[in-house]
């Protein structure tokens, strides 16, 4: 609700300020964002989908931010029709720009990568911000850490392995690595399955 609240207060004060232009950009990555977010109720959706959705995400928070950072998508062709849970990516970008990059005081970057590896799907989240005390790394996945600092959508770190650990086994999940001062990467590991729209199951199931 926060970020809806936050980015419809921003689409108001462009609109008064004649940003029409920004007001309808804006306007356009929300509409697309929701729209993949609900996915007809579907609970596992291709790669391409979910990379759309948090490349509208990341539009309208570099908006909201004022061009604070700067973001990349860098996606290899045979990962954008393989299966993710939906909604597993904007939580750790979220995490990247509220913790990571709000206290930097260089300009921010993220990178998002998918690949394949050894036949295993991989999507990075990568960015240059200021790090995660090493102390704090290991119990990010095992505590009810709401996001990194209790900042965020409250999704979680934590929540968003689980998903993945009962829809896929414990095989999957995150990994994280940090380095204070030199930044963060959060690693998504999932099986590389075909996406097949009529496949459906419920999480955990």
């Amino acid at each position: 609700p926060h970020f809806l609240y936050n980015t419809l207060d921003a689409i108001v004060w462009m609109i008064e300020n004649e940003n029409c232009k920004d007001a309808v950009k804006m306007v356009t990555s929300l509409a697309r964002l929701f729209r993949i977010s609900l996915s007809k109720g579907k609970t596992i959706i291709p790669v391409s989908d979910e990379l759309k959705h948090v490349q509208n995400y990341l539009t309208i928070e570099k908006m909201r931010f004022k061009s604070k950072f700067e973001f990349q998508i860098k996606a290899e062709p045979e990962t954008l029709s393989c299966s993710t849970i939906k909604l597993i990516i904007q939580p750790l970008v979220e995490n990247s720009i509220q913790h990571g990059l709000e206290c930097a005081d260089d300009d921010g970057k993220i990178l998002i990568h998918s690949y394949l590896h050894s036949g295993e799907l991989y999507i990075d989240v990568m960015d240059n911000g200021i790090g995660i005390p090493p102390e704090e790394v290991d119990s990010l996945l095992k505590e009810d850490t709401i996001t990194v600092h209790g900042k965020g959508s409250g999704i979680g770190l934590k929540n968003v392995q689980e998903r993945i650990q009962l829809y896929f086994g414990k095989k999957y999940g995150l990994t994280i690595l940090s380095e204070p001062d030199e930044g963060t990467t959060v690693r998504i590991h999932l099986p590389a399955k075909p996406y097949e729209s009529g496949f459906q199951k419920t999480e955990g199931v």
